[in-house]
């Protein structure tokens, strides 16, 4: 008997070991792969927060010549380099503190023209839905492709929270549905329902011809600082008080005639202006009016005007070392929380919607181009080498989907059972999807 005891007790041990495993496997295995209940919340989320940068207790800085291309920074290295650029999530965030927002919820808006219907799960991109629309089917493809980079690039990306959403390549989201959740390039105080995403153009805006936005950037960082050319000498870049004294715009009347006109009747005459309306209709007029948008940066003043609703140019006028000059703006747009139109930090000029201080601003710049000088250094320490990097880009993406995983009470699935009792596919994976539009 005394010689059986030892086997009796490995027997145990191993009877107990396979109850340990048995409870994991049917405890810890989450049935979201299988389920159909798409609004059942099969893990818990902690409820929405703000970004709060965190101490810097790692003494790690950002850096633009090392960081500003870098597509997986951190989490604590995102909100220390970037302590202004996720003001627009908190704010969403904040709005569903008390209610979370349900798959009846999303599932209650049906994917429109432009509309995009996606999952991500544990990191990975899959399409559910794409109402295709062709004046914006190239913002789809660029958008998605630059939320697909801010996935891939990121170390840890299994670990992202799971989630399922809708967004828009339209220039704004109807709002008539105030309950269901929404991305979208831009968006307004009333506009409750729309979560703000990064627009097309970090990827490329190629119906009016801008290229990838990384190769705009270095067309204009080499306009203002210089550059090295391929036989080794060094160009000097255009200083500042030698650009063109004048005010810079080229755009459409038609897509917001009431603010864009009022502009023109303004620069009417004026010397520092050079304001035309282009036709985009038209290859005559494109060819003679028509400005590259690095060229805009050979101007020391730069206009902004919003359109339908924000104008896709203001990254690229602020990535300037010039000063923007805009209208008191009604449309936000992801980075907007790092403007500042006075005081010793003031990175842009503000003037009323009608432009009727316009002439009065433009002639004291002029007259004073140290203040001048000062407000286009201003913007390209924010925005070109900070707030409007790569690196901004993507982190504000994964930002984004942390904060509206913690705003949802339900995960997305991606296969549903059907009546025939087989499992059925309900989005295709984004490599693929790509592939065939």
């Amino acid at each position: 008997m005394l010689a059986q005891r030892p086997s009796f007790r490995f027997v145990a041990i191993g009877a107990v070991v396979s109850l340990f495993v048995l409870a994991f496997l049917v405890l810890g295995t989450s049935p979201r792969g299988l389920s159909s209940k798409f609004n059942i919340k099969t893990q818990s989320r902690p409820g929405p927060q703000t970004c709060v940068p965190p101490s810097n207790s790692t003494g790690w800085e950002f850096i633009v010549e090392r960081d500003g291309n870098d597509h997986g920074l951190s989490e604590d290295q995102c909100r220390i380099a970037f302590p202004k650029l996720f003001a627009e999530i908190d704010k969403s965030s904040a709005l569903k503190e008390d209610r979370r927002i349900t798959y009846k919820e999303l599932d209650s808006r049906a994917a429109d023209d432009g509309m995009v219907r996606a999952i991500i799960d544990r990191g990975q991109l899959y399409i559910v839905d794409y109402a295709p629309m062709p004046v914006t089917a190239s913002r789809a493809r660029a958008t998605l492709n630059s939320l697909h980079r801010a996935l891939a690039a990121f170390p840890n990306r299994d670990n992202l929270p799971s989630i399922e959403f809708t967004f828009t390549t339209e220039d704004f989201a109807e709002d008539t549905q105030s309950a269901s959740p929404i991305w979208a390039y831009s968006k307004r105080d009333l506009d409750t329902s729309v979560w703000l995403m990064p627009d097309f153009g970090y990827w490329a805006w190629p119906e009016v011809q801008i290229g990838p936005y990384h190769e705009v950037r270095r067309h204009i960082a080499a306009i203002d600082d210089g550059e090295t050319t391929p036989d080794g000498n060094f160009t000097p870049g255009l200083e500042f008080q030698d650009k063109k004294k004048q005010l810079v715009w080229r755009g459409s009347l038609a897509t917001n005639p009431p603010v864009r006109s009022k502009l023109l009747k303004s620069a009417l005459g004026r010397s520092w202006a050079s304001v035309r309306v282009i036709d985009w209709d038209d290859e005559t007029d494109l060819r003679y009016n028509l400005l590259p948008i690095e060229d805009h940066c050979r101007y020391m003043f730069v206009a902004h005007t919003e359109g339908r609703s924000f104008s896709g140019r203001g990254k690229y006028l602020l990535n300037c070392r010039s000063v923007m000059v805009s209208h008191a703006l009604e449309w936000r747009e992801a980075h907007h929380a790092a403007l500042v139109s006075s005081g010793p930090d003031a990175n842009y000029v503000e003037v009323d919607r009608e432009w009727s201080d316009l002439a009065k601003k433009i002639d004291y710049l002029i007259d004073n181009p140290e203040v001048a000088e000062r407000i286009a250094n201003n913007a390209v320490r924010t925005f070109r080498d900070r707030y409007l990097t790569p690196a901004a880009e993507s982190c504000y993406w994964r930002q984004l989907i942390r904060q509206y995983a913690a705003s949802c009470d339900f995960d997305p699935v991606l296969f549903s059972t059907g009546r025939d009792g087989r499992t059925h596919a309900r989005a295709t994976p984004y490599d693929t999807w790509i592939l065939m539009h």
